[in-house]
């Protein structure tokens, strides 16, 4: 299914979502939607589809891998946040950035002292 990814990258949203979204079902599955299922394969694969087509374009990244509908709030999370780790939260939007929050429990500046950490604690194994 990865090694698929790489010729559909190529492919326009339209097309590639027909194919994405029933990667890992069985033939004769039947479902009722037109667009990213809720199921890993099919989600995890438009993620990386809407990184790829433009890795360097945070904001094309995000609109890619909602404009197709269902699942996309998975889908969003997923491709931006390989998006952030890939270009950096420079590449975000500020007044996106300036959203970001932990359910409310912390913003913007206590998120990037935890990534901060996070980063830390590998730089020492």
């Amino acid at each position: 299914m990865l090694k698929d990814l790489i010729d559909r990258v190529q492919l326009p949203s339209e097309s590639a979502v027909e194919l994405i979204s029933r990667a890992g079902l069985p033939l004769n599955y039947q479902h009722s939607w037109q667009e990213i299922s809720p199921f890993v394969v099919g989600s995890v694969l438009w993620s990386l589809y809407a990184f790829l087509r433009t890795p360097q374009d945070y904001w094309e990244i995000l609109c890619t891998s909602i404009a197709v509908g269902g699942d996309v709030d998975t889908t969003a999370a997923m491709a931006c946040a390989i998006s952030g780790a890939f270009l950096g939260l420079e590449a975000m939007p500020n007044q996106l950035a300036e959203l970001l929050n932990d359910q409310g429990s912390c913003g913007l500046g206590e998120l990037i002292k935890l990534a901060d950490n996070g980063y830390q604690l590998k730089v020492k194994l």
